[in-house]
C-alpha cells in the first residue's frame, strides 16, 4: 500500500510526539482515522479544513501500523480513503511537514509533495 497522509492541527501532533502515538477525534467519535492518499489531500483540505490554520501533514507508512487499514468509502460516495482502525504508533510517521500554507495563507502541499 502506498503511503497515507493525515492532516492535523499542530498542537495534535506535538502531542503525538509526546506520547508516542496519534490518535484523534474521529477515532474516539467513528472508530477509525481519516487518512488520504497523496492525491487526495487537497481535496481533503478544501472540504474539511477550508480557512484553518496552524495545520501541519504527515505521512505514515501502512507497514509500520500494528492495527487494521481498510480503504473504504463510508459517507456515500465513490472515492475510497484510507481509514486507520486504531492509534497510529508515532514511529509509523516518517515525515511532519509543517510547510503547509501558500502565500496567500491556503492549505498548499510541500513543495517536496507536489508532482506536476
Amino acid at each position: 500500500m502506498e503511503m497515507l497522509y493525515r492532516i492535523a492541527p499542530g498542537a495534535d501532533v506535538q502531542m503525538a510526539e509526546t506520547q508516542g502515538y496519534f490518535e484523534s477525534a474521529d477515532l474516539a467519535a467513528e472508530g477509525f482515522i481519516h487518512c488520504s492518499f497523496l492525491h487526495q489531500v487537497m481535496g481533503v483540505s478544501r472540504r474539511h479544513y477550508a480557512g484553518q490554520q496552524g495545520l501541519v501533514l504527515f505521512s505514515i507508512d501502512p507497514a509500520a501500523v500494528d492495527c487494521e487499514i481498510r480503504v473504504e468509502n463510508t459517507s456515500g460516495g465513490t472515492e475510497l480513503y484510507p481509514h486507520i482502525y486504531g492509534r497510529v504508533p508515532w514511529s509509523a510517521v516518517k515525515q511532519v511537514y509543517t510547510d503547509t500554507y501558500d502565500q496567500a495563507g491556503m492549505f498548499a502541499l510541500p513543495a517536496e509533495l507536489r508532482v506536476y
